[in-house]
């Protein structure tokens, strides 16, 4: 906890520094002109917080398995060092006990991260993903949304979309025929996200038919574009959420189980391929942190003199490029093979890895 705490406020304390000038503008806007500078201090240390506190859990999420390498290395040279492991060894305990708690504790952190991404990193996600141009707001900026399939032959095109109030404005929607001829043009001032009936409400909605289906080939009629009737729901795969995907990639690393299964309902919504890495690799990643455990543990369960500096950059040098690797490599698909095939190739070639590392240091002596 004390070494991933240091880093947190390592990596947020450079970011600060770096982008001092958003904060102390933001801080000056929210203090007021006529703020003392108490509280334009105060203002600008609130944003901060504001800013930095919920990235504490998406940096759990990437750091929690190198810090519990770390956290092994420290617990262990300290040990080393005050001659701990000799006197565990006289007893005639054997190291391979000694590595129990280590990996006991590496499941653990593991199992909280699954905790993280299921209860708490989703919905932090509007906050992680503010810019820093963004500091002070409640969400992320509103984007415009240019056409975008929802998986039902309907395409989606909206001036701005605002993430906090779910809100489209000046939306587009056209709904077409199985070849693509528009058959209806529907459009209103703005759009507000119906959960309970999965759509959104149209404030001044209005449906023009376009099509036509007489066979004539004739995909727009005179007399039909120029009438219209008022409409205020229209029915829609394409939610906020989906919307916030295909905008920001991240935010779908973020989703829980239940939501991720939700999207995949829609496979012509999002990339259902990616959405199944994600899925897997909740549970990929904590047999890679465990194989990463036992691959750096022999580095510093040592039976005789050695030099600690040594074997830190020796266990530093194998741990973090496989840590890396494993997490690149669970993001990648391999052409012709399955999505959880990719996630579990990591593991699949860690696990005789690791047995070769382990039976090399321990079974030989």
């Amino acid at each position: 906890m004390l070494l991933f705490l240091l880093l947190f406020l390592f990596a947020g304390g450079i970011d600060i520094i770096l982008n001092l000038d958003e904060f102390v503008r933001a801080g000056n806007e929210q203090a007021g002109e006529d703020g003392s500078l108490l509280k334009r201090i105060v203002a600008v240390v609130g944003l901060m917080i504001d800013f930095q506190g919920p990235r504490l859990f998406l940096f759990y999420a990437y750091m929690h398995g190198m810090v519990a390498v770390g956290a092994m290395g420290f617990t262990l040279a300290q040990m080393y060092r005050h001659k701990e492991l000799v006197a565990i060894l006289a007893s005639g305990v054997s190291l391979h006990r000694l590595a129990m708690p280590f990996l006991a504790a590496t499941c653990a952190t593991s199992v909280v991260q699954l905790l993280n991404q299921e209860f708490v990193l989703y919905r932090v996600a509007p906050l992680v993903l503010r810019r820093h141009a963004a500091i002070g707001q409640e969400s992320i900026s509103g984007f415009p949304v240019s056409f975008v399939h929802d998986g039902q032959g309907m395409l989606l095109q909206a001036a701005s979309f605002d993430p906090g109030p779910r809100k489209l404005g000046w939306p587009t929607f056209l709904e077409r025929d199985d070849i693509g001829r528009t058959i209806r043009h529907i459009s209103a001032e703005s759009a507000l996200w119906n959960t309970d009936r999965r759509g959104w409400d149209l404030a001044e909605g209005r449906v023009y038919m376009l099509g036509d289906t007489s066979g004539s080939g004739n995909a727009l009629n005179g007399d039909a574009a120029t009438s219209w009737r008022p409409i205020d729901f229209i029915a829609s795969t394409l939610s906020p959420r989906a919307l916030t995907i295909k905008r920001y990639s991240q935010f779908a690393t973020m989703l829980s189980l239940r939501q991720i299964e939700e999207m995949l309902k829609s496979p012509r919504v999002v990339d259902t391929d990616a959405l199944l890495r994600y899925r897997y690799a909740r549970f990929s990643s904590i047999l890679v942190n465990l194989l990463v455990m036992a691959l750096a543990l022999p580095f510093f369960l040592l039976r005789e003199p050695a030099n600690l500096m040594r074997q830190s950059a020796l266990c530093a040098g194998t741990a973090l490029p496989t840590l890396f690797g494993s997490t690149v490599g669970m993001m990648v698909q391999i052409p012709g093979f399955k999505p959880a095939f990719s996630v579990f190739l990591p593991v699949i070639v860690l696990i005789p890895v690791a047995f070769a590392a382990w039976t090399d240091r321990f079974l030989k002596t």
